[in-house]
């Protein structure tokens, strides 16, 4: 008997002779083969890509969806911080005697959002803006203050960014403002109404100081706030942006005031398509800055639907700043009473400018 050398139980005895058996050799005694061939390998990658295109939608919707109830809970405790502003002062806030000088209505309510430390840095005896008649720079007083951010006026589905560089000018340092989507409502903006140094038909214009039995369309046919898309922090020359939401046509240069009488010469309920299709500059301040009371940056007219492709218009410092989002298909609102709901961007104009008035005795078929 011929006897072979063992290595690692392989090699064995068989008979006269012997032999090398390798593992996963076609021996009958050895394990069967296992694995995938190249084909099925593809069908598997091809089976779970597909699943996750399907999936990824529903994931992102679930998400923005997720977004727009925290974006709706901002708006619901920036509503109960105004109606607190009325229990302790027995009206709500209005923008100041001067809209390029003064504070916003987020600014005026921050003690009843838990932000009594950062109301406590502000000087509401002093300006906020100091220098020209525009105020050229932020006034030393208020300079910690304008710098914060606070997330309760972010709304979480809006990348744009969260604080500005270009939109207030820091004298004596490189500082950034904290920005906000969170805007007060002017009005319809029809007419004049759009120049909130006078008194509008909405809520909220210069020294205004509205209180609830002023609400003569009823508070929950009036609307407060709703949101808007932070600018893009930069201005620009050319033809229309592409993204007309974080960007206004400025348009000092093509408009003067009424010399006797609010708003300007030639913006009475316009064609705002055809008027902004000649501008050249574009702005990118919305939302600059939460502390400050300009038209521009902290309020919106319903003189556009919600959504509205239409740049806004910025001249002289009011115009028409529509309310806008980045939720798919409309935009939240607060009314009077403290509610909060989601305005479809389809709304039909009559409704939408008559729940942006504070008595104008539209029907709206709210309930």
């Amino acid at each position: 008997m011929c006897i072979t050398k063992s290595c690692n139980g392989i090699s064995r005895e068989r008979g006269r002779g012997a032999f090398l058996e390798f593992p996963n050799s076609r021996n009958p005694e050895s394990p069967p083969l296992h694995g995938f061939t190249l084909v099925e390998l593809l069908v598997v990658i091809t089976i779970i890509g597909i699943l996750i295109a399907l999936l990824l939608p529903a994931v992102q919707a679930a998400r923005e969806a997720a977004r727009r109830v925290q974006c709706s809970n901002n708006l619901k405790q920036l509503g109960l911080a105004l109606h607190n502003h009325v229990n302790a002062l027995g009206a709500f806030p209005g923008l100041g005697a001067a809209p390029p000088t003064s504070f916003s209505i987020l600014a005026r309510i921050l003690p009843y959002v838990e932000q009594r430390s950062l109301n406590d840095l502000i000087d509401f005896d002093k300006p906020l803006m100091s220098g020209g008649g525009g105020g050229s720079s932020v006034h030393p007083a208020q300079v910690v203050a304008a710098q914060s951010s606070i997330s309760m006026f972010l709304c979480p589905s809006d990348a744009g960014p969260a604080r500005f560089a270009s939109v207030m000018n820091f004298s004596g340092g490189d500082y950034l403002s904290g920005g906000t989507n969170y805007v007060s409502c002017g009005g319809s903006g029809t007419g004049f109404n759009y120049d909130l140094r006078y008194p509008s038909d909405g809520m909220f214009w210069s020294d205004s100081a509205v209180e609830f039995r002023d609400l003569s369309d009823g508070t929950n046919c009036t609307i407060m706030m709703s949101e808007s898309v932070r600018g893009c922090d930069y201005d620009s020359y050319g033809p229309q942006p592409a993204e007309t939401d974080r960007q206004m046509a400025s348009m000092c240069g093509q408009f003067s005031w009424n010399a006797n009488g609010p708003g300007l010469s030639g913006l009475e309920n316009p064609d705002l398509a055809s008027v902004v299709a000649g501008a050249n500059y574009w702005r990118g301040m919305r939302g600059g800055a939460w502390i400050w009371g300009r038209e521009p940056i902290t309020t919106f007219s319903a003189y556009m639907p919600p959504n509205t492709p239409v740049p806004d218009l910025h001249a002289k410092g009011t115009g028409f700043f529509a309310a806008r989002s980045r939720h798919p298909g409309g935009v939240n609102v607060v009314f009077a009473d403290g509610s909060t709901r989601f305005i479809d961007e389809t709304i039909e104009m009559e409704v939408w400018r008559a729940l942006s008035t504070r008595g104008g005795g539209e029907m709206t078929g709210r309930e």
